[in-house]
């Protein structure tokens, strides 16, 4: 199946739309299941990874042409259960009853179709770029040219709903390599306790959304313009598409 050049469209997907909630969950299993080898295929007889936390998620789903889920990553919100970073790290304490302006929400369950992850080389992310590539604008200014967009549309989108929430500050549970990737795009997550195993090897962190803003406008405006557009359509998946 083609891949350069397929379209996808980013979305918020509704707890309501079941038949796109069970295919993330399809997703997540075949990923973490068949791909990574981090659960047993006998543990979910329905082939769909789901836990407590999905009903408090926020979901955000990369759907291709044909309708398929290609990614797919949750936005956990404050609500009956505790954030998994806590069990996972005792020592991390969130004041979920922390008065506005402080919100959190924690990032999770972040995974790409494997149709993406094609190159030897490539990890549950891909591996970032050694160098950016560089473009020219329409107006003729210089800019960098961001690489492979699927992990940072899936992020967009839970930007604009953190936004739309009122959250000011995400919690993760991530791998080193997603933190490189995040990190050379001017997304800074400070880690706040030592590594875990969690689905594999994963440090905790936090970010400040506001902070993430200030970064990216500052080093890579062009970039920031459209992680910040609402509704920006859909994109074209392709080796050299710039963000």
């Amino acid at each position: 199946m083609k891949i350069e050049g397929e379209q996808f469209t980013f979305r918020k997907v509704n707890l309501s739309e079941t038949e796109l909630m069970n295919a993330i969950y399809a997703l997540r299993f075949q990923v973490y299941c068949h791909e990574c080898g981090f659960i047993k295929e006998e543990d979910y007889p329905n082939g769909l990874e789901s836990d407590k936390y999905d009903p408090q998620s926020v979901h955000f789903a990369a759907v291709g042409e044909n309708g398929d889920i290609i990614g797919t990553m949750r936005m956990i919100l404050p609500g009956e259960h505790k954030f998994p970073i806590e069990d996972h790290c005792p020592d991390i304490k969130i004041d979920h009853e922390a008065l506005p302006p402080l919100k959190y929400a924690e990032i999770s369950r972040l995974v790409i179709s494997k149709r993406l992850r094609r190159r030897r080389n490539d990890g549950m992310y891909y591996e970032p770029e050694v160098e950016d590539k560089i473009g020219v604008s329409q107006d003729g200014k210089v800019f960098m040219r961001r690489c492979r967009p699927m992990a940072f549309g899936l992020y967009r989108e839970m930007y604009l709903e953190s936004k739309r929430s009122g959250i000011t500050h995400w919690y993760s549970l991530m791998e080193k390599s997603l933190w490189i990737l995040l990190r050379l795009h001017g997304f800074q997550f400070v880690p706040v306790g030592e590594e875990v195993d969690v689905y594999g090897p994963v440090r905790p962190y936090i970010s400040k959304i506001s902070q993430v803003e200030t970064e990216v406008a500052q080093k890579f405006p062009q970039f920031y313009e459209w992680f910040t557009t609402e509704d920006a359509g859909v994109e074209s998946l392709n080796q050299s598409d710039p963000f």
